[in-house]
């Protein structure tokens, strides 16, 4: 699937791994889906289970899972964590501030 490429970075790999190191950034119905994709993936090479196989079930499936990656905007996804990682960074420091204000503040009164 090139959206796992594009929308989630995931380009390394066969289609199993990639689909497992989503499986995180993904909501529980997309996991689903994609764990009956995987199953069914297995099952193509063997010719009598390959018969016992729903397409339509596996494409509504991939429709609804290439729906939702198409949703996914990888420069917001980007933009959020880096916010995130600055604002964890920001609250350090001011609690250094403070601890070091604290600090001299009890020098200086004693």
């Amino acid at each position: 699937m090139p959206l796992f490429e594009s929308r989630l970075g995931l380009g390394k790999g066969s289609f199993e791994k990639r689909a497992s190191r989503a499986a995180h950034r993904l909501p529980r119905w997309a996991r689903r889906d994609l764990a009956q994709l995987r199953a069914a993936q297995g099952m193509t090479g063997h010719p009598k289970l390959a018969k016992q196989i729903d397409m339509q079930a596996l494409r509504r499936a991939e429709t609804r899972v290439a729906a939702h990656l198409e949703g996914i905007d990888a420069k917001a996804r980007r933009r959020y964590w880096q916010l995130g990682v600055l604002g964890g960074l920001m609250f350090n420091l001011a609690l250094l501030a403070a601890l070091l204000f604290a600090g001299y503040y009890l020098l200086m009164r004693s």
